[in-house]
C-alpha cells in the first residue's frame, strides 16, 4: 500500500525540474506527502552513464521519494531496480515509479515511456521484472495511449495491477495531446472504482481521486504544498527565486545549472504581470549571478509582483 493517505498531494516527475534542488526548494516551502524524481533511463543507469546517479539521487526526502525510470526491456529495468535496492540508506529512495506515459518522440521511438501502450502483455512483463527485484514501494505513470477506448485503457492498467504495483498515476489524455486539451477525468473516475488499486490523478486536477499530482503549477507556485492556514504575509517570489538559484549552484552538475534554471523561471514567472519580458531576460542571462541581478532588477521595478498571496491552491 501507499506510504501516503487518501487525498494527498503529490510532486509530478518533470524532466529537467525535479531534481534535487527543485525538491528542496519544494521541501523548504512546504513538503508534499510524495515526491518523484525526474525521469531516469534504466539503461543508462545499468551503464553507469554519467550524471546517472544525479538523476536518481533521492534526496533531500529519501523516506517519501520515488526514482522514476523509462526501460526498453525487463532485464535493464530489473537489474536498475537491483543496483537502488543495493544502495546505502541514505541514497536509497521509498519507491521506484515505471514510466509508461511519456509520450516524447524521442522517448516513444526508443521504445519506452507511452510506446508501451501498444504491447500489454510485455508492460506488464516489465512491471513483475521489477516487482522482483525491488521490494519497495513500486508504482507506474500511465497515458491514455492512442485513443479514449476506455475497454483498452482499463485492460492496459488492470495487467499492470497484476503484476504487483502499489499504486498507480493516470494521466487523461492522449498521447497526441500533451498538456492540450482538457483531462478527461471522467475515465479517471471510472478507473479509480474498477482497478483495485489506488489511483492517483494527474492533469488538470481540482480534486483528488485517491490522491492528486500536482506538476506545472508546483513551478509556478513552489508554495502549493504550504499546509494551511497560509501565512498572512504571503510568499515573496524574489527570496523564492534566488533562493532556487542558489540551490542550483550548489547541487546541481555544472552543466544542468543554466537548463534547469531556464526550466523553472519558464513557469514561475507566469503569473508576473510583464512575465514575458523577465522569462526574455532570465532565460538569455549568461550565468546564474547575471539572473539573480535580472530577478533584482524586475521587483525592484515591478514591486507588486513581488509578494504572492494564493488563495487554497490544493
Amino acid at each position: 500500500m501507499p506510504l501516503f493517505e487518501p487525498g494527498s498531494t503529490l510532486l509530478a516527475p518533470m524532466v529537467g525540474i525535479t531534481n534535487r534542488a527543485f525538491r528542496t526548494l519544494v521541501a523548504e516551502l512546504g513538503e508534499p506527502d510524495f515526491l518523484f524524481t525526474e525521469m531516469a533511463s534504466a539503461e543508462a543507469f545499468v551503464a553507469r552513464a554519467q550524471y546517472e546517479e544525479d538523476y536518481t539521487d533521492p534526496r533531500p526526502l529519501n523516506s517519501k521519494t520515488s526514482i522514476q525510470f523509462f526501460a526498453r526491456s525487463e532485464d535493464a529495468l530489473s537489474k536498475a531496480c537491483e543496483l537502488v535496492a543495493r544502495r546505502l540508506a541514505q541514497a536509497r529512495p521509498a519507491g521506484i515509479d515505471i514510466n509508461f506515459g511519456c509520450s516524447a518522440p524521442h522517448i516513444r521511438r526508443s521504445g519506452g515511456g507511452s510506446a508501451w501502450s501498444a504491447d500489454p502483455l510485455g508492460a506488464a512483463r516489465l512491471v513483475g521484472a521489477a516487482r522482483s527485484a525491488w521490494p519497495g514501494l513500486l508504482s507506474a505513470k500511465v497515458r491514455m495511449g492512442g485513443d479514449d477506448d476506455y475497454a483498452r485503457i482499463h485492460a492496459f492498467c488492470q495487467a499492470l495491477a497484476s503484476k504487483g504495483l502499489d499504486f498507480l498515476t493516470f494521466h487523461p489524455r492522449t498521447d497526441d495531446q500533451k498538456f492540450r486539451r482538457k483531462a478527461r477525468h471522467d475515465l479517471s473516475q471510472r478507473l479509480s472504482l474498477d482497478l483495485g488499486i489506488p489511483l492517483v490523478a494527474n492533469g488538470d486536477i481540482k480534486s483528488p481521486i485517491h490522491s492528486l499530482m500536482i506538476g506545472r503549477q508546483a513551478i509556478r507556485s513552489p508554495w502549493i504544498f504550504v499546509r494551511e492556514p497560509l501565512p498572512p504575509q504571503g510568499f515573496d517570489r524574489l527570496a523564492i527565486g534566488i533562493r532556487f538559484l542558489e540551490l542550483v549552484d550548489t547541487l546541481l552538475p555544472l552543466p544542468w545549472k543554466k537548463e534547469s534554471c531556464r526550466r523553472f523561471f519558464s513557469y514561475y514567472c507566469d503569473e508576473l504581470t510583464f512575465a514575458h519580458h523577465i522569462k526574455y531576460r532570465l532565460v538569455n542571462a549568461p550565468d546564474i549571478p547575471t539572473m539573480e541581478k535580472e530577478l533584482s532588477r524586475y521587483f525592484n521595478e515591478v514591486p507588486h509582483d513581488r509578494t504572492a498571496f494564493p488563495k487554497a491552491e490544493k
